[in-house]
Formats: structure tokens, sequence, C-alpha cells
């Protein structure tokens, strides 16, 4: 009978803790973490790179790149997809 006295504080402490656990992970989860800022921005120039993948067929066309440089293909079944633009 005398064993609730301990009982019942134990469980209260516990119930707060989990309480406070709780409050503290949704407090973070609204705040959020501030994004790493990013580096300069990169100029896009306008391209036309038609990639076809090696496996399926699958067709992707680039409309623009940074500095008009050639980009490494996409992957695409697990393989770099083949460029199959003239390139000029």
């Amino acid at each position: 009978m005398i064993e609730w006295i301990w009982k019942v504080p134990v469980a209260i402490g516990a119930g707060l803790m989990l309480y406070l656990w709780g409050a503290a992970l949704v407090r973070n989860l609204a705040t959020g973490h501030d994004q790493p800022a990013d580096d300069a921005p990169v100029d896009l120039e306008d391209v036309d790179y038609h990639f076809r993948c090696v496996v399926c067929s699958t067709q992707v066309v680039m409309y623009a790149a940074p500095n008009g440089e050639i980009p490494l293909p996409p992957r695409h079944c697990a393989e770099r997809m083949d460029l199959v633009t003239t390139l000029a």
C-alpha cells in the first residue's frame, strides 16, 4: 500500500520528461534549420543538347547550361546518357 507513494512521483516525473521532450521536438520542427547560403549565382546560356539513354532510349533535352559548357550527361537506367546533338 505504501508502494504508490513512490510510483506516483516517478510517473509524474516520467510524464513531465516526455512532455518536455515532445514540446522541444515540435519546437524544433516548427522553427526548422537555416539553409546554407548558396554560392554566387551562375550565369546560364542558351544551349540545345539532346541526350539519349543507351538502355531504354529515353531522351532528355537541355536548354540551359552554365557558361554554355557541355555538362556531365544525366543518368538514366543507372547509366550515363549519350549526347546525340551535333555540336557547333
